[in-house]
C-alpha cells in the first residue's frame, strides 16, 4: 500500500499553528519598500520583510545564492535584481511558508526531499491569500509579483548533507539538521566562517508544530553542528546572528528538558506546548514528543 502523506491530514491546523506562532495576531504595515536589505559583509545581505523573517543573499565571483524566500506575499524575484545581477541559486532551509513562501517565483528551488511536500502543499495559492490576509497586510500593485493569484508548481531539487555549491570564490556546504522540521538544512559558507541556519538556531526554536521531530532529534542535530569547525558566527531565521557558542547553550537547554530538570512552562500557543530556557537559548516542545520511540 502507498504510505499516505501526512500534510493534508494536518492542513489548516498545521497553517494556523505556524501563522500565529510566528507572526502573532498583529497587523503589519507593508514598507516601502516591502523588503529591507542590510549588508552584512562583503557579498553578503541580509533581507527581511516586516521584521518577521530573514533571508540571505551571499555572493560569489560566478553566481549568488538565496537562501529563504520568505513569505511570498511580494516581488522578491525581481527585488533580488537591484541588490546583484549574478545567477541565482536558491535553497530553502526548510519548508515553512515565512521562509519557503516565495519559492514560486522562480524556475528551481533546492531543498531536502524530506520537506518537499510542505514546501509544495504551502505554496498553493490559498496559502499565499491566507498569509497576506492574517497579516492584514494590502500591497501596493508596484510590490507585487506579476502572476501573484496564479498557481505555481514549484521545481524542487533536492540537496543532501555534505553537499557543495560553488559560487566561484565561495563554496557552501549543505548539513542536514533535522528537528524543527523534517529537512531542515543549515549552509555553511567556508569563506566567511558563517553557518546560515534557518530556524535550527533562533533565540526560540519552535518543536512543538506537528511537524517537528522529537527532542532527541534535535539535540543530535545541534550536536552535530557543535562539533563542527570552520564558522564562528550563526546567521539565523529570525533574531540576529549569535556567536557559535550559542549552540552549547541550546544543548544544553535541550538537555535539561529531555533529562526533566526543566519542566518548562505553559507556552502560548495553539498546540498546548511548553518552553524551557538556559543562557540565551529557548525551546518550545511537545511534552509528548521528547524521545524517538515517541514520534
Amino acid at each position: 500500500m502507498k504510505k499516505r502523506s501526512a500534510i493534508p491530514l494536518v492542513g489548516n491546523a498545521m497553517l494556523l499553528v505556524i501563522v500565529v506562532n510566528v507572526f502573532g495576531q498583529s497587523s503589519v504595515t507593508p514598507a516601502d519598500p516591502w523588503f529591507r536589505v542590510d549588508k552584512l559583509r562583503d557579498g553578503v545581505w541580509r533581507i527581511s520583510e516586516g521584521d518577521i523573517d530573514n533571508m540571505y543573499l551571499v555572493a560569489g565571483r560566478d553566481s549568488a545564492m538565496l537562501i529563504d524566500t520568505g513569505l511570498g506575499i511580494a516581488n522578491l524575484r525581481d527585488f533580488i535584481k537591484t541588490v546583484t545581477p549574478l545567477p541565482l541559486i536558491v535553497v530553502n532551509t526548510h519548508a515553512h511558508l515565512d521562509h519557503s513562501g516565495g519559492s514560486y517565483q522562480f524556475p528551481r528551488v533546492y531543498a531536502h526531499p524530506d520537506d518537499f511536500d510542505m514546501i509544495r502543499f504551502f505554496g498553493k495559492k490559498q496559502f499565499r491569500k491566507y498569509t497576506v490576509s492574517s497579516l492584514q497586510v494590502d500591497l501596493p500593485d508596484s510590490l507585487k509579483f506579476p502572476v501573484y493569484d496564479s498557481l505555481y508548481n514549484v521545481n524542487l531539487l533536492p540537496v543532501r548533507d555534505g553537499q557543495i555549491f560553488d559560487l566561484g570564490d565561495r563554496k557552501i556546504e549543505v548539513i542536514h539538521t533535522p528537528g524543527h522540521t523534517a529537512g531542515s538544512i543549515c549552509l555553511l559558507d567556508h569563506k566567511d566562517g558563517v553557518l546560515y541556519s534557518g530556524d535550527t538556531n533562533n533565540g526560540l526554536v519552535q518543536l512543538h508544530p506537528p511537524d517537528a521531530l522529537p527532542l532527541e532529534v534535535y539535540l543530535q542535530s545541534l550536536e552535530k553542528l557543535a562539533n563542527r569547525i570552520g564558522f564562528h558566527t550563526l546567521y539565523p531565521g529570525h533574531d540576529l546572528p549569535f556567536d557559535r557558542d550559542f549552540i552549547r547553550e541550546q544543548i544544553e537547554c535541550v538537555r535539561q528538558i529531555i533529562s526533566g530538570e526543566c519542566d518548562g512552562v505553559p507556552y502560548e500557543s495553539l498546540a498546548g506546548a511548553r518552553v524551557c530556557g538556559y543562557g540565551r537559548a529557548r525551546v518550545s516542545y511537545d511534552p509528548e514528543k521528547i524521545a524517538v520511540s515517541s514520534r
